[in-house]
């Protein structure tokens, strides 16, 4: 084989552990997208669009991966001079990834733009994604033009990918980073609500950490051992979790749900049940709170929960808990 890669093990070895890794991340994907169809049937038709999409893009770079390993490791299986080639199908995989990523980028920067309520922190979020989809999209011309890995890892067409895979790390880290901030300047003076507030950081860590993490690890593999193919299993899965972290973000509005209903339980063994406002001032401070932190979760999760609603002084609230 010429170039740099050189063994079995780190060619095949790599992307046969990545494509079972995303076989498996695959198949929460699909439970996560039965689930929200079975919870959130009266979404909006944008989430369901969104999901269903995601859902098919991410179907079709499994069996384009599938596809890539059943052509490197059984048609051209004990032909060591095809190891350094590249499947069609494998350039094809790289502009799936591209186009969920985009997609799931996007998702989030709305996110922040409800969450903050200034579209200048999303649109260059949104900047960055396109950056990030054009420059895969460039490495997948890359690949189906040079049709070998030593030809790609060159310097040439590699700094194309370089690029692509930092802004996607960068994206993800901004979006986590700026939505932890204002979570945390959302807090309240009420130990029940902060305790949903942290639940929405915990979220947002989780769905953000992990993925960024994945993104970076294959970014430095890249960067160190070119010589094999780790960094492309490791790109696999990248597509993925960035599929299950939008699942995961709808489908957690059901526990946010719950949260708040033990919420409103606690709070009303703490104070009067009766809903006459005028009668305590610490009452209409925690109304205003829960005002406040509606519109918080239906900014970051785009689902309105119906409550009661009260006027005072004129103006109506509509309450975060059913009392």
């Amino acid at each position: 084989m010429s170039g740099d890669v050189v063994t079995v093990a780190t060619v095949y070895g790599a992307i046969l552990l990545g494509t079972c890794i995303g076989c498996g991340l695959t198949g929460i994907v699909f439970v996560q997208t039965v689930l929200y169809f079975k919870f959130y049937p009266s979404d909006s038709i944008y989430n369901k669009a969104l999901v269903s999409l995601v859902m098919a893009l991410d179907m079709m770079h499994t069996i384009l991966i599938i596809v890539s390993v059943w052509e490197s490791v059984i048609v051209n299986f004990n032909r060591p001079d095809l190891m350094d080639l590249i499947p069609k199908a494998l350039g094809l995989s790289v502009a799936i990834t591209a186009a969920v990523t985009f997609l799931v980028h996007c998702f989030f920067a709305n996110r922040v733009r409800k969450l903050t309520k200034r579209w200048y922190f999303a649109a260059p979020l949104v900047f960055l994604a396109f950056l990030r989809l054009r420059e895969l999209l460039h490495s997948h011309s890359q690949f189906m033009r040079l049709r070998h890995y030593s030809l790609f890892i060159k310097p040439f067409p590699s700094w194309v990918f370089t690029l692509g895979v930092t802004l996607s790390a960068a994206v993800e880290f901004i979006i986590t980073t700026v939505m932890v901030i204002f979570l945390g300047r959302s807090r309240t003076g009420f130990a029940t609500m902060n305790h949903i507030i942290n639940s929405l950081i915990l979220y947002t860590l989780e769905t953000g950490s992990f993925t960024c993490a994945v993104t970076i690890a294959s970014l430095i593999c890249w960067m160190v051992m070119r010589h094999n193919l780790i960094f492309l299993g490791m790109h696999f899965a990248i597509a993925k979790l960035y599929a299950n972290s939008l699942l995961a973000t709808l489908n957690t509005r059901k526990r946010l749900r719950a949260d708040r209903t033990f919420s409103s339980q606690r709070e009303a063994d703490v104070y009067p049940a009766s809903l006459n406002i005028h009668k305590s001032s610490v009452r209409v401070l925690y109304y205003s709170s829960c005002v406040t932190l509606t519109g918080l979760v239906d900014s970051l999760f785009t689902a309105a929960y119906p409550g009661p609603s009260l006027t005072y002084q004129g103006r109506t609230y509509k309450l975060l808990f059913a009392w």
